[in-house]
Order: structure tokens, then sequence, then C-alpha cells
């Protein structure tokens, strides 16, 4: 059963009941993400996620983290691009002291002291990330192919930007992303949900809604080559982008399913460069966001052999378009698929994400089964549109490698 609120302050109530559920699912989706940082601000959201975890005016960071634990929570965030989410998941009986504590992680002190320690916690794991040629590989990637488009953002922010930021931007940034009209607090699994809504109605009555709006300037890819030249290497590896769907658009779905012909496990990609031994990883991918997406493929060879990995990947591709895909991929496909979705949707905690994520990007509520139907019904001469509009013709290069 789905349901669904606004509160008088503009906050979004979404839930899913299963009342056989023995757990329950909840958290905050924030539309927040690097998309919609100042560039000076670069990572601010990132470690906003950090901050958020140090303490509310009432509890101190270690005091959060021990009433998680002693709820036997599962809990954790992630931010992205587009979107940080505050997620936990418990006994269904702890499902009221679970929303209290998420709904205090969103009223943070901001310390002084803890925003220092942080900062260097946040540092460190740039470097780290810095240290991976893989990441090295994608950073250099996207903000070749975004250009000054603010999807082409480090997540994580850089050295400089984090460095620099103080703990009043921060205060600033928070209070005009975090409105509850910019926020949605999703539920699965077995819960209350008069008692969840008359909840968060009290605990949230202070929260003044505001002025939201996320900047969609025009995008113009940057198709060129880029190579970091990096000796230590005995590798090349190949990040490879290319503009794709957004999450609004009805062919996403159909997207989905032919990229996982093309460049998933077990793909035609896999059998022209993987099989033969032309390169050890062969893949491409589909992300859909906010207004826009992009595919991303990836290649890794040895250096003498990287040149013909790339001739391949594009002969593939080539030959897709020119002869399509045949039927039986596509059921191998959708079926792979379809089930891949049906074992993640099927428990409270994978609910959530998948409720709330798309209900983010399109207000539509979508069950597992509607979810798995949609990509069962994925027909060939949806497949053979999207390889007709030319979108894997065209890509930006970045190599690396010695």
């Amino acid at each position: 059963m789905f349901l669904e609120t606004t509160l008088p302050n503009g906050l979004k109530i979404i839930g899913e009941h299963n009342p056989e559920a023995l757990s329950v699912a909840m958290g905050f989706l924030a539309r927040a993400g690097s998309r919609d940082e100042p560039l000076e601000l670069n990572g601010v959201s990132h470690f906003l996620e950090h901050m958020l975890f140090k303490g509310s005016e009432t509890l101190s960071a270690q005091q959060i983290n021990h009433q998680f634990d002693a709820l036997g929570a599962n809990y954790n965030a992630f931010t992205s691009e587009e979107v940080t989410v505050y997620h936990a998941a418990v006994l269904k009986e702890h499902a009221p002291d679970l929303q209290h504590l998420l709904t205090e992680l969103l009223k943070p002190a901001f310390r002084k002291e803890d925003f220092e320690m942080e900062k260097n916690v946040i540092l460190e794991e740039i470097q780290m990330y810095q240290d991976d040629p893989i990441s090295r590989l994608f950073d250099a990637a996207r903000e070749q192919f975004w250009g000054s488009h603010p999807l082409g953002r480090n997540v994580l922010g850089s050295l400089e930007s984090v460095g620099n930021l103080q703990v009043e931007a921060m205060q600033q940034h928070f209070h005009a992303f975090y409105a509850p009209n910019n926020l949605i607090f999703a539920v699965t699994g077995a819960f209350d949900w008069n008692q969840v809504v008359s909840q968060l109605a009290q605990e949230t009555a202070e929260w003044t809604p505001s002025q939201v709006e996320r900047a969609h300037p025009d995008f113009q890819p940057v198709f060129s080559e880029k190579r970091l030249k990096e000796k230590q290497l005995n590798r090349t590896s190949m990040a490879l982008m290319a503009p794709g769907l957004a999450a609004t658009n009805p062919n996403r779905i159909a997207m989905n399913v032919l990229v996982e012909v093309l460049g998933g496990d077990n793909s035609r990609l896999h059998w022209a460069l993987v099989h033969p031994g032309l390169a050890d990883e062969a893949s491409l991918s589909h992300v859909d966001g906010d207004g826009i997406g992009y595919l991303e493929g990836f290649l890794s060879a040895s250096p003498r052999k990287a040149k013909k990995a790339l001739e391949v990947f594009h002969q593939v591709l080539q030959e897709a378009r020119s002869q399509g895909i045949t039927e039986t991929e596509l059921a191998r496909a959708r079926n792979k698929l379809a089930l891949q979705s049906a074992l993640r949707f099927e428990t409270p905690y994978n609910r959530l994400f998948h409720l709330g994520l798309e209900f983010l990007y399109t207000e539509r509520y979508l069950s597992t089964e509607e979810a798995v139907q949609a990509i069962l019904n994925v027909t060939l001469p949806e497949v053979q549109a999207l390889l007709d509009q030319g979108m894997f013709e065209r890509f930006s290069l970045t190599l690396q490698g010695p």
C-alpha cells in the first residue's frame, strides 16, 4: 500500500506499507548534491553528510551513534551529484525511536571543533581517492566531458575547496537546501502511518520552507581526447562518456536493458574484448539523472593492445546499430535485470531507496511488481529506436597509462 502526504511546512512524507514485514526502514532524502554547490563550496554537500552525524544541540556524535547501535539499527548516509540520503532500518517495534533519531540528525549543532576535526577526515579521504588510478581517471573524464556544467564537479570536492570551507558557509548552505520543502521522508515495511505523520509534524514544526531551485544550465558535451600519462602503471585504462537519458524519460528502462546487452556481464563487449584476451575489463553503463543522463564506458588493456581494444569497442556499438540486437539477447537482458530488481527490492531496506529515489525524480510510485514488469515489457523496436538515435557513435575519451 502506497501512502503520501505533505506537512504544512512542505515536508513530503511517502510510505510503502507491508504489514507482513518484521522490519521498518526510513530515511530523509535531500535534493542536494555536488551539482547544487557554488564552485568555491565544492564538496560542501558531502561534508554536510558527515557533519550531521556529529551531533545536535541535545546529542553528541557519540550519543547519536550509540543510540543507533542500541536500536540494533543498520544506518548510513551517502551523497551523490544530485541527492543526499540518510537511511536506517530496525525491527518494527523500534520504529518511533528510529524516526526520532533520524529527525535529530537534521538538527545539527555545527560545533566548530567538530567541523575542524571532520575537515581533516575529508581531506584524508580526498587524498586516498587521488591515490587510486581509476578514481583519477574518472575524475578527469567527467571534468573533460561536462566542461563547465556543475555535474562535472567532484562530489568530495578538492583539497583547496574543502580546505578553505568555513563553518558559517556550510550553515548557510544547509539552511538553503535542507528546507523541508526540499526534503522527502520515506518509510517502508511495517509501520503505523498515523504515528509516523503525527510524530514528524510535531518534531519538525519549527522547520520553515524556503525558495529552493536547482539550476539546469545548457549542456554541450565535449567530445575530445585526453591523456593521463602515468608511467608507474602497467595497464592502459580508458573512460568513455556520452549523453544519455534523464530519469523522467519514458525510454530510460529500455536504455538500461540495451546497455546490459551491450556492456553488462556476459555482454557483446565482454565476448568481443574480454573473452579473446584483448582487454581484462570492458563495460558500458547508463546513469539517468535530473533533467539529464549519461553513458559511461570503461576499458582496461595492456598498452600494446589498447588501440585495438578501443577499435573493437566502437565496432561492437556500430554493429549493434547497423544490425540490431536479437530477441534472444533482449530476453536474456530483460530476465537478468528483472530478477536483479526483484531480489533487490524485496526487503523494506532496499525498497526504501527505490521508493524514495523514484519519487524524488519522477514523483511517481512504482511497486516492485511494476518495476519488474516494466523491464519485462521492453520491446525490440524500443531498443532499436534508441540505437537509431546515434547515441553510441560519439564518445569523449580519457586514457590513462604508461
